[in-house]
């Protein structure tokens, strides 16, 4: 792949990142073009501006640089002040490009890692995960009230039982005849 393929490939997604951006954000719902990271129905793990964010942030990765043009305006000494400051400007952007190396290498790192964890964080279905844990405590609460139901029932007929106990079997005898 050529350097022109990636400048043409780094401009077409600046504006889709632009297009992306000026689109009003839907709440809650994914959207067509992340569909193949969400199931039907599922809101977004993380606010969906970090998900445009990381997207911007892929998109201008790497491309951290500026283009000055130097020219010079004075007739008589515009053009030896001219070199001069072209030669100043190439021994500054020699340190300069390093450090901008640099920085846009860590933030490519930073960049690739925190897409990680997102991407991670999505693929456990935390979403579903939240929705069935309080699903099951709606079900866990019902079995308890459920379950204090069923003791006071069990002291009711403990209590007859006791009851009869105290009586003897003549009670018994006598509530037959």
């Amino acid at each position: 792949m050529s350097a022109s393929d990636g400048e043409v490939t780094s401009k077409v997604e600046a504006t889709m990142a632009r297009v992306r951006a000026a689109t009003p954000a839907s709440t809650g719902t994914a959207t067509t073009s992340a569909a193949g990271r969400f199931r039907p129905g599922e809101a977004y793990l993380f606010p969906e501006d970090l998900y445009r964010g990381l997207h911007q942030a892929r998109t201008i990765g790497g491309g951290i640089s500026v283009d000055y043009a130097l020219g010079w305006r004075t007739p008589v000494v515009g053009q030896a002040w001219m070199l001069v400051r072209r030669r100043i400007h190439q021994e500054i952007r020699i340190y300069v490009d390093a450090l901008t190396a640099h920085q846009s290498n860590l933030n490519t790192h930073l960049i690739r890692a925190l897409t990680s964890v997102v991407e991670t964080l999505d693929s456990l279905g935390l979403v579903a995960l939240k929705r069935r844990q309080s699903d099951q405590e709606e079900s866990l609460a019902a079995l308890r009230s459920e379950v204090r139901q069923l003791q006071a029932q069990l002291e009711t007929l403990q209590a007859r039982l006791d009851g009869r106990s105290w009586q003897g079997p003549a009670a018994d005898n006598g509530a037959k005849t």
